[in-house]
């Protein structure tokens, strides 16, 4: 019976130490836990605190924006440079400046003609006949009529202007020669560039040319005579077939060279 008591106490004494020691490790880490957090909320105050008076400083040490700025006064002669140079456009063009430069101190009325006039600009369009003769058949502008030789209906695309073979034909005006060919329906041709979009052609040639592909054509000069080569226009008076286009069209020579087609 004793001895039933003995172990019931000793169970009872374990336990009651093992509840103890439980507890004391329970306050412990409860009192570092509270250690830490207090420690570690009085860094972060001291930290907030550093940072609140450095932010102090500087914006002690940095003078107010607010306050409008104000520019000092200026020379008249500044300040009318100023206004000048904000006056100018963003862009400024690079492309030279062409008028002739004359003197400023010159009396417009002791300037000369020839100091004022532009010079002219060579004529480049067809503008002269090529040889003078009246006009045998004219430029249907896309119509079709009834060709004498072939008795085709087909469309005139240039004017017959009448002339005795070996008659000198002229460019009608100043260009480079482009081409030279001898075609089995128009004979001996020859096409002109004026340079200014505009192009003529001279058909029914008689061989020997007096120019050459690439050469300049000088109205004063002529690029060959007439002939009797165009064997499509046989049936017509001895002539000279002229074309001109301007571009990729065909139009009316009569409207250049300032004769009305007859």
């Amino acid at each position: 019976m004793k001895n039933m008591y003995s172990k019931e106490t000793t169970k009872k004494s374990g336990r009651l130490s093992f509840f103890l020691v439980m507890m004391l490790c329970t306050a412990m880490i409860g009192a570092s836990c509270w250690f830490a957090y207090t420690q570690t909320a009085r860094d972060i105050t001291l930290e907030i605190d550093s940072i609140t008076d450095m932010n102090s400083r500087i914006a002690a040490a940095v003078p107010e924006t607010g306050i409008p700025r104000t520019e000092p006064d200026l020379p008249e002669t500044t300040a009318a440079a100023k206004a000048e140079t904000q006056a100018l456009p963003l862009f400024t063009p690079t492309e030279p400046r062409t008028e002739a430069v004359t003197d400023a101190t010159e009396p417009a009325a002791e300037r000369t003609a020839e100091q004022t006039a532009a010079p002219a600009k060579p004529v480049r369009i067809p503008a002269r006949m090529p040889c003078n003769g009246e006009i045998l058949q004219p430029f249907s502008n896309g119509e079709l009529v009834k060709s004498p030789t072939t008795g085709v209906w087909q469309t005139h695309n240039g004017v017959d202007i009448a002339a005795a073979a070996g008659d000198p034909v002229y460019p009608a005006a100043p260009g480079i020669v482009t081409d030279i060919e001898e075609n089995a329906l128009w004979g001996i041709c020859v096409v002109i560039d004026h340079q200014d979009g505009f192009f003529s052609k001279y058909c029914g040639l008689a061989p020997g040319l007096q120019v050459g592909t690439g050469d300049t054509a000088d109205p004063n000069e002529p690029i060959g005579t007439v002939g009797n080569t165009a064997e499509i226009e046989s049936a017509t008076p001895s002539h000279l077939h002229f074309e001109v286009r301007q571009g990729e069209t065909l139009v009316d020579p009569a409207a250049y060279l300032g004769r009305a087609a007859e």
